[in-house]
């Protein structure tokens, strides 16, 4: 494939809207030590890594725990929440509000800034899910509406069952390892003006250790991390998760965001 349109940039345009993210943020699923994660959210955060991905399912619940703690510390202005709610959430439009209340209370926060259902399921039916979100949002719980997961066939379907609301984000596994989007939903999100959340970008660890982005790291004299991660956030409309524990890893991570990587070595890594 070849990278004709490269997009560097600190931050990167919401959906359709008049705003901005940050091109990098961190996710908190499989988080096993939560006092080192907190220190390494709030630097990731002054260093203007400021989206935040949290989910009620992860952790038992811990995570919302985490972003409560992380909110004592800082405005809420300052971080941006992007979330994956459990489809039961959204099972049922009338109990949606004071469900989704009740995950915000345990947060410390009166809303979240993007809402996405996490994954496709059949047992709940696509116009409930749609109407569960507009609900919520209708009520001022979430500011815009994503969807995590869905293919783009789905996200179309979603896109013409919504009445007053838009599709800004959808959430979706991204890395040097694995490129199916860059088939489909990158060109559509370009299309359509979606931004696209990538996770599982490090492929936990195992990109790191490919020869191919050693290589490309060496060139460079940075880090295999860096490369993987500037591999994603190279492509337009897409800004990407990373996930650490580790003050030392955000600093690197937010390192990656100046590094120009040229045609010829996208060119080569998508070769992996």
């Amino acid at each position: 494939m070849s990278y004709h349109v490269l997009d560097y940039a600190n931050k990167k345009p919401l959906g359709k809207t008049n705003e901005k993210v940050a091109t990098l943020g961190l996710g908190t699923l499989s988080i096993r030590d939560f006092v080192s994660a907190e220190r390494a959210l709030l630097k990731a955060i002054e260093l203007g890594l400021n989206v935040i991905e949290v989910s009620d399912s992860y952790a038992f619940g811990l995570s919302m725990d985490l972003i409560k703690k992380i909110l004592a510390n800082i405005e809420r202005s300052e971080i941006f929440i992007t979330f994956r709610v459990s489809p039961i959430v959204l099972s049922d439009p009338s109990t949606a509000i004071m469900k989704f209340e009740q995950i915000l209370r345990k947060m410390g926060t009166n809303f979240v800034d993007v809402l996405m259902p996490a994954g496709y399921t059949d047992f709940v039916s696509l116009d409930t899910v749609v109407k569960a979100l507009e609900a919520i949002a209708d009520k001022g719980l979430a500011r815009y509406l994503g969807l995590s997961e869905f293919k783009v066939r789905q996200i179309n379907e979603v896109l013409h069952m919504l009445h007053k609301y838009d599709v800004v984000m959808v959430q979706s596994r991204y890395s040097v390892f694995e490129k199916r989007i860059e088939k489909d939903l990158i060109p559509f999100a370009v299309k359509t003006g979606i931004t696209i959340q990538a996770c599982t970008t490090l492929e936990k660890g195992r990109v790191l250790k490919h020869p191919v982005v050693l290589q490309v790291a060496s060139k460079h004299g940075r880090t295999a991390a860096q490369v993987a991660l500037n591999y994603v956030i190279a492509r337009p409309r897409v800004i990407a998760l990373t996930k650490t524990e580790r003050i030392e890893h955000v600093v690197e991570d937010r390192e990656a965001i100046d590094l120009r990587l040229d045609e010829e070595d996208l060119n080569k890594l998508s070769m992996v």
